[in-house]
């Protein structure tokens, strides 16, 4: 009940709150190939508030299958320490500041090494930061069962811990979400999910779900305009990437993409997938390449808007080649152009590459035998029987075809026993075999 609850506040928010949505912050520690004890030393983007040392910038990112800024640069690494020894605090201030009557999203990625008793490690503060922290995210150990809980507080009280077991070295995407409120300085809420790739649902319903919680804790922000991470001697050490931030929970998941499938069947590919929700969908752009070829679009699908039912979609690419390694992957498109892809989905063609006409079964026959054969191409395509003197006693096919292997049954009630010669007739071929009626 706690899941479907917390689902209902966070919908809530993103259909009624969210009329002028914008992406606030995108953070994918894209910072190079080299490992730095010191993020501020490779980026300006993130700033030192408190302490002297640390956090690390590590150039092996965190992945999440599905998830927009996974696997994109590198990652944030954190860890505890005490005054002078891995204690800083950093902090990037967002495009701009939220306030009262908004909602704030925050979506991450962490994977954590160990924990201790418990301690919050990010938070969102004002975008000038100082002590006013909220929506801060802890982690402590579970010595017992060898993991980790998730725990969430509003401000400096009131924590609340999740009892769902997490592991250690295992990536999570954890969304939380600040919802600003007016009619009290004690009103304001915050909730947060967490999802697990592995997990039969993936994106589609989290592992977990925190809040919302925050009723009559005091001091409510005037504004929120920053995201930091922190290090302390309680602090769990790890790695955090992939921070989005939004008024909108559409730019954090934008659609949650159940499945992507690709098969091949004779001279097309066949491309499969479905959606659990959509928001502001504009539609899907199809995009392909090979081995030799960039990405390009061949195509576009149109989505369904918002909505919260499963959609199943379908697209057909009939302009390939035999023996051929394709990529496929999905650039799904909001409605105000901003844009997201899915993961890559790969084929391989293994069409008919020369025409074939193959002997009849059964032969003898009495009455009807099978006529199987094999075009390289598409065109315009005549199977015709005849007898030994060379008279048409039946045209079996007379149209376009598909490239591709193929089969028609001739039924010869009527005609007397004897040999008759079928003849199969295409752009550049024709071949001609025998075959026995016998009554």
């Amino acid at each position: 009940m706690k899941k479907i609850l917390t689902l209902v506040f966070v919908l809530s928010l993103l259909f009624s709150l969210n009329t002028f949505a914008q992406l606030l912050l995108e953070e994918n520690f894209d910072y190079g190939i080299s490992d730095n004890a010191d993020i501020t030393a490779v980026t300006s983007n993130w700033v030192r508030h408190s302490g002297t040392q640390g956090p690390a910038y590590n150039s092996v990112g965190l992945s999440f299958s599905g998830y927009i800024s996974s696997n994109i640069g590198g990652a944030l690494s954190f860890t505890n320490g005490s005054s002078g020894v891995n204690d800083g605090d950093v902090n990037q201030m967002f495009s701009d500041s939220v306030s009262t009557d908004d909602t704030v999203f925050v979506a991450f990625l962490v994977e954590l090494d160990t924990a201790k008793t418990g301690d919050y490690f990010l938070l969102l503060g004002p975008r000038t930061i100082g002590t006013t922290f909220r929506l801060r995210v802890f982690a402590k150990d579970t010595t017992a069962a060898g993991g980790w809980l998730i725990g969430l507080s509003k401000s400096s009280t009131g924590t609340v811990y999740d009892t769902t077991i997490l592991s250690y070295h295992k990536t999570y995407l954890v969304v939380g979400v600040y919802v600003f409120k007016t009619s009290a300085a004690d009103d304001d809420e915050v909730g947060l999910s967490v999802f697990d790739s592995d997990a039969p649902q993936g994106m589609d319903f989290p592992i977990l779900t925190v809040g919302p919680l925050g009723l009559g804790t005091t001091g409510d922000p005037v504004g929120i305009g920053s995201v930091a991470v922190r290090q302390g001697t309680n602090t769990p050490t790890g790695k955090i990437d992939g921070i989005r931030v939004s008024t909108s929970l559409a730019d954090v998941i934008p659609v949650e993409l159940v499945s992507f499938n690709a098969s091949a069947n004779n001279s097309e590919v066949n491309l499969s997938w479905m959606t659990a929700t959509e928001l502001n969908n504009s539609g899907f752009s199809v995009e392909r390449k090979t081995s030799s070829s960039n990405w390009q679009s061949i195509g576009f699908v149109r989505g369904n808007g918002t909505t919260t039912a499963a959609n199943n979609y379908t697209f057909t690419d009939k302009n390939i080649l035999s023996q051929t390694a394709y990529s496929y992957r999905l650039k799904q498109i909001d409605f105000n152009g901003s844009y997201s892809y899915s993961k890559v989905v790969q084929v391989s063609t293994n069409l008919i590459s020369t025409f074939e006409l193959k002997q009849n079964y059964p032969n003898p026959f009495n009455p009807s035998t099978q006529i199987s054969f094999s075009l390289a191409q598409n065109g315009f395509v005549t199977l015709s029987v005849f007898n030994l003197i060379g008279q048409e006693v039946k045209t079996l096919i007379n149209r376009n075809m598909e490239a591709g292997s193929h089969s028609i049954t001739f039924d010869a009630s009527g005609l007397p026993t004897g040999v008759y010669i079928y003849k199969l007739t295409a752009p550049g071929f024709t071949q001609t075999k025998k075959m026995i009626l016998l009554r």
